[in-house]
């Protein structure tokens, strides 16, 4: 089974709703060392109290914060 970079990144919590198909494709492309690096920033950025999502304002298309 190969490894699927989308699937891994989801289940972190990241949020692809607005991605078109390039980018989604450019996502699927990433490595592990790669998608472990954005779940680790996130999971930082998740913790941090002073830190205010992006991705709660409706023009948001990032799927990292």
């Amino acid at each position: 089974m190969s490894y699927d970079a989308l699937k891994e990144l989801a289940a972190a919590g990241h949020n692809f709703k607005g991605a078109n198909p390039q980018q989604l494709d450019a996502i699927s492309s990433l490595s592990q060392e790669e998608v472990a690096l954005l779940n680790s920033i996130k999971a930082r950025l998740d913790a941090a109290e002073d830190v205010v999502s992006h991705s709660n304002s409706p023009l948001s298309g990032a799927f990292v914060w």
